[in-house]
């Protein structure tokens, strides 16, 4: 069985993203928030994730005691485009009218627990 590949090296983007290289010469995109947890809160300051660093062919940010394996920065990232600019994205037919649900859903729905609510207090 192949070992996964290792990550060689890491690039901070901005302070929730790193483009991360990987041994096999593959280039990914990684999204700080897909760490999920309370362990990884403190991450949620862009200040403390760029402090990222690689040992032993980890993600790791030694202050706060974290380590992430390359399987999981692989599974859970996305391969990496230099040429990407998001105002160049043109929104497909689904983003388009997934935008138009939400924009008459929510506000229903922030009216319904409105009026849910005062119920509930006036009936209480």
């Amino acid at each position: 069985m192949d070992e996964a590949p290792r990550i060689r090296s890491i690039e901070p983007l901005n302070g929730r993203s790193l483009r991360v290289d990987f041994d096999n010469g593959d280039i990914r995109l990684f999204d700080g928030y897909r760490l999920r947890g309370p362990k990884y809160i403190p991450l949620t300051d862009p200040e403390v994730f760029v402090t990222a660093t690689v040992e032993e062919g980890k993600l790791v940010w030694e202050q706060l005691n974290i380590t992430i394996s390359p399987s999981y920065v692989r599974r859970f990232s996305v391969p990496y485009d230099p040429d990407y600019k998001p105002e160049d994205h043109v929104p497909t037919k689904k983003e388009i009218i997934g935008e138009r649900i939400a924009m008459i859903v929510f506000p229903i729905m922030a009216i319904a627990g409105i009026v849910g609510t005062v119920i509930w207090y006036i009936n209480n």
